[in-house]
């Protein structure tokens, strides 16, 4: 990915951390992936691609019958996958390393809404096999009162008070989707794979930030970044009654999909 437009550089030095802070039980990995093969009708010898993805948390569990590519642009997030999986070092924002026509699935967790949603489109039409594909997003849902996001919510406030747009991943997956629709892809019912209860508190939230190079999913300088930092810290102190102060609530991993007509493949044009 292109650090003007987007960083997920700047995932590598929380790398070894990135599970504990936003990883998601095995359960609910299982269930994604299994999930993913049946939205995509994916069969035997079917290629799935993964964008994004990760230390292999969740890539880990397609298996054969179907095939399996991921890719990711951070070194750090690799190093950390190598222990389940090979993948390619790649940056998403330039042509990806696939040939044209061979992807039946295009999956991605929390990522795509990082890179150029008009490249992603194009890829997405350029990879797809011929007799039709499926792109599919998926992403954690939270109660609009839980902390993380609250913290969330303020921190993006914090950047547009200083002059930066962050990134909001279900902003960016709704363009990415109506470009895709704009070339005659059709929506699929989105699922809810699975939810589960968790515990989060304000310093939690601070502290993964501060393991990041940027905020929102972009690069901002470090005298800026630690201001709002800081600002972050003092407004969780008085919203919340102490930054450790923890909250139940609960998260759904939702799957949203399309589905890209045989005929309408850039490798087809």
């Amino acid at each position: 990915m292109n650090p003007k437009h987007a960083s997920p550089e700047l995932f590598d030095g929380q790398a070894g951390l990135f599970e504990r802070r936003a990883g998601l039980p095995e359960t609910v990995c299982r269930a994604i992936v299994k999930k993913v093969v049946e939205i995509g009708e994916a069969k035997s010898g079917d290629l799935i691609v993964e964008i994004g993805s990760g230390t292999g948390q969740i890539g880990q569990w397609f298996e054969a019958p179907v095939r399996y590519a991921g890719f990711d642009l951070s070194a750090g997030m690799l190093k950390e996958c190598s222990r389940r999986l090979d993948l390619v070092q790649a940056d998403a924002n330039t042509s990806w390393p696939l040939a044209d026509g061979v992807a039946r699935v295009i999956f991605s967790s929390r990522a795509v809404h990082l890179l150029q949603q008009e490249h992603v489109a194009h890829e997405v039409f350029r990879v797809s096999v011929s007799t039709g594909a499926t792109l599919t997003l998926g992403r954690v849902e939270r109660e609009p009162e839980s902390v993380r996001a609250r913290m969330a919510k303020e921190m993006n406030e914090r950047l547009r008070l200083h002059g930066f747009a962050g990134r909001r991943g279900e902003r960016q997956n709704r363009k990415l989707f109506e470009l895709c629709r704009d070339r005659g892809a059709v929506d699929l019912e989105p699922v809810a794979v699975a939810q589960w209860r968790s515990l989060a508190s304000p310093r939690q939230s601070l502290d993964s930030w501060r393991g990041l190079a940027g905020l929102g999913g972009i690069a901002v300088p470090a005298a800026t970044r630690a201001e709002i930092l800081r600002e972050l810290e003092s407004w969780a102190e008085a919203e919340f009654g102490g930054l450790d102060q923890e909250f139940e609530s609960e998260e759904t991993y939702v799957l949203k999909s399309l589905r890209v007509p045989k005929n309408l493949s850039d490798s087809e044009q």
